[in-house]
């Protein structure tokens, strides 16, 4: 499951990452954008107008090498993007710098080449102060151009520079006051004596043609041609301040741009330093968060690069986050060698069933920098709990020649969901008809593999059934539970003022009256059956005993059987004097004794139909 996960969410960012898009920013974004570890900025500054800044992301999937980073143009920035961009060819900028018209006149010369640019156009440059905490600058770059390949070697030859001053360096270009010993340009070709500037003819498909990739057809990207991932790099001093200034313009006039794209946080000294990640990072999580038992997550340490011998880096671990207990074990300390690769530590978080909301974790250390100050380094990573699974899928009723659909959805968990239901189905409901009843289940895995398994019974009901026990019933008498079938509750029409519903369900019947009856039962799938019941005037039963207050509710009264099909009928009662000690115009069945003591007592019960009984009764307490 989370193997296939992977294959098709990379697909899917691919895709995804494939569409490149340039948003203007200010040049105090630009530098934030671009600075790294190592370096503090001061006294930023932009030359050109704001359209020709910008940060560019979603490159990856193109052949354009870097794929987000600030970019300066000398046109408008958005134009590489090939949806959105403004695609304009002609652009008023501003015009003019003698350093960068050196650049671009120093070129022809070195490559056999006697065209020489007129005029730089279009600057954009971006320029501040920075103190390295190490003793070397770096930084990645690539430079593209629409000039390429139908104006390499003319006087159309845009060009670009990166000149750096600061103490221990001497160079031929100006550089502001403070920095009275120049600059110097460490945008160039590499392995070239002299250095070679960097332009579209000093790169290009028959020239240095390993750090060029050809884009005729603007695939992704929009512009012609770039060049691989070039990297600047100078030796500085640690605590010292230096000045750097990133400068493209157009030669000689002002159509069809050249870039240069700077990579984000690239711009960096060789610190020590922590970055912080995420395993096959799926899209419900952000880059600093991992999953409890399922998305695992790694801090990352870089040593310095002049380390001579080596060293312990002692490991501060905190956060809301508990060691050994919210997530395997990490050490203590790690030790450095002398040109040892970065260490890596897997942050492994412990699935623990409980709800503990986000959870952090910080890794920290503190170390000497080759300034000899104290510095710290640290990254966090956010441990996002895990819920279980929740499902519940009651039994199915389907009725005949219906269609049902049981959702297997659950609650909780990680999208996206497997589905296996025992009937066949993949997908998170299953369709049943009329005919499908039967005992099923749908087993549901998540993204991180964890399993829950639920189990129904589709039940289609038969034909309502009127199973009746007798051809007649006796006035008063209830009938038993005579429906099978259908689907139940069940709906009954009668006659209310002749037939009386004797239970919650429904299915017992009794009638006061003699004569017959019409009863029409409905079921929950419209399902209808027409029954009747007879009844008829029945004889009379006079019980010889009863025992009231004795047996709890049980032969409280002197109870005549079938007495609800005489009505008016009347009862008196003697004790053994003669003396009438009850009477009843209309006896229902409710003397209970009435006070009368332990004994024998004479009845005489006039039914309703002229028939007249006597006999005795006794009483027992």
């Amino acid at each position: 499951m989370r193997k296939l996960w992977i294959l098709i969410f990379l697909a899917g960012a691919t895709m995804a990452k494939a569409q490149v898009a340039v948003s203007y920013i200010t040049p105090e974004e630009a530098v934030a954008a671009l600075v790294g570890d190592g370096i503090e900025v001061s006294n930023i500054t932009f030359t050109g107008l704001p359209e020709q800044l910008g940060l560019m992301t979603g490159a990856e999937g193109t052949t354009f090498p870097i794929g987000e980073g600030v970019l300066l143009s000398s046109a408008d920035a958005t134009n590489v993007d090939p949806v959105n961009g403004a695609n304009t060819d002609i652009f008023t900028g501003v015009s003019g710098d003698p350093d960068l018209l050196d650049v671009a006149n120093s070129v022809p010369g070195m490559i056999g080449q006697n065209f020489s640019v007129s005029s730089v156009n279009d600057l954009a440059i971006l320029e501040f102060d920075f103190v390295p905490s190490g003793d070397s600058l770096k930084f990645n770059y690539s430079f593209g151009s629409d000039e390429y390949l139908e104006w390499v070697n003319s006087s159309f030859n845009d060009v670009f520079a990166f000149f750096l001053s600061g103490p221990g360096i001497t160079g031929p270009y100006d550089a502001p006051a403070g920095f009275p010993d120049g600059a110097i340009n460490i945008a160039f070709v590499p392995d070239t004596d002299p250095i070679l500037p960097i332009t579209i003819s000093s790169v290009n498909t028959t020239l240095n043609t390993e750090y060029y990739i050809d884009n005729v057809n603007n695939v992704g990207f929009a512009q012609d041609g770039y060049t691989v991932t070039m990297v600047a790099e100078s030796q500085v001093i640690c605590g010292e301040t230096y000045h750097i200034k990133l400068a493209i313009a157009d030669g000689s006039d002002t159509a069809l741009e050249s870039i240069v794209v700077l990579e984000a946080g690239s711009f960096a000294s060789n610190a020590v330093s922590i970055s912080s990640g995420v395993d096959n990072p799926p899209p419900f999580l952000s880059s600093n968060e991992v999953y409890e038992g399922c998305v695992d997550g790694y801090f990352t340490i870089y040593p310095p690069l002049n380390l001579l011998e080596a060293d312990t880096i002692e490991l501060n671990v905190f956060g809301t986050a508990e060691n050994i207990i919210d997530f395997e074990e990490i050490p203590s300390s790690v030790i450095f060698e002398p040109g040892s690769d970065p260490i890596i530590i897997p942050l492994i978080p412990l699935y623990d069933q409980l709800d503990e909301g986000t959870e952090t974790i910080t890794l920290q250390y503190t170390y000497y920098n080759t300034c000899g100050d104290l510095d710290t380094a640290s990254a966090s990573i956010d441990i996002i709990d895990y819920k279980d699974m929740q499902l519940e899928i009651e039994d199915q009723f389907i009725c005949p020649g219906a269609d049902i659909t049981v959702n297997g959805t659950p609650a909780f968990g990680q999208s996206p969901f497997d589905y296996a239901w025992t009937s066949g189905g993949t997908n998170s409901s299953e369709g049943y008809a009329s005919g499908d009843a039967g005992d099923y289940s749908v087993t549901v895995t998540d993204f991180c593999d964890r399993e829950i398994t639920r189990s129904f019974t589709v039940v289609e009901p038969s034909e309502i059934v009127w199973e009746e026990e007798e051809d007649q019933y006796c006035v008063g008498q209830n009938t038993e539970d005579l429906v099978e079938g259908g689907a139940m509750p069940y709906e009954f029409l009668y006659p209310a003022d002749s037939l009386e519903l004797v239970n919650t369900l429904g299915q017992n019947f009794g009638a006061n009256y003699a004569g017959e009856y019409e009863v029409i039962i409905i079921d929950q799938c419209d399902q209808s059956h027409v029954f009747f019941l007879n009844y008829i005037v029945c004889d009379t039963h006079i019980p010889n005993v009863f025992s009231p207050d004795v047996t709890a509710g049980q032969n409280d009264f002197f109870y005549i059987d079938g007495l609800v099909g005489f009505p008016q009928s009347k009862l008196y009662v003697y004790d053994r004097w003669g003396v009438k000690i009850y009477e009843s115009d209309n006896y229902k069945n409710n003397w209970d004794g009435d006070g009368a003591p332990e004994g024998t007592y004479y009845y005489v019960f006039e039914r309703s139909d002229g028939h007249k009984f006597s006999g005795h009764v006794m009483i027992v307490r």
